[in-house]
């Protein structure tokens, strides 16, 4: 027998143990998987947090509250800002998202105020593509 021949028959045993085993096994349809549970550390509940949207218009405008609310002014930002933190304290957390033509300083400036704040914060930038 040619060396493809011998390949052939092994694979043909194979693939008939194979269906035997699966033919003469137990299987149910509702059986109960046993997760493992840890010993060493009691489950902690998921940390809160309150996570804040805004978008920057390349005008300038700040789109807050699911882009209902328009602010237009650095101070109205900060006043919107102090407002959430004063309600969720450190579990407050800004993306600040913008498209690929707003200028860097309007973001940036929503960026300055999160730090001033000690806000945690993330910049998001969408970017052109055709």
């Amino acid at each position: 027998m040619k060396r493809g021949g011998y390949l052939l028959r092994f694979v043909d045993v194979v693939l008939i143990l194979l269906f035997g085993f699966i033919i003469i096994s137990e299987i149910e349809d509702n059986s109960e998987i046993i997760l493992p549970k840890s010993t060493e550390t009691p489950p902690m509940p998921p940390d809160f947090e309150e996570l804040i949207y805004i978008g920057v218009t390349s005008e300038g405008i700040y789109l807050l509250e699911d882009e209902t609310m328009e602010v237009t002014s650095r101070e109205e930002l900060e006043k919107y800002l102090v407002r959430k933190k004063d309600l969720y304290g450190d579990f407050l957390k800004v993306r600040i998202r913008s498209n690929y033509d707003t200028p860097v300083y309007y973001a940036f400036a929503a960026a300055q105020i999160c730090d001033g704040f000690g806000i945690k914060k993330a910049l998001d930038v969408q970017i052109f593509s055709e």
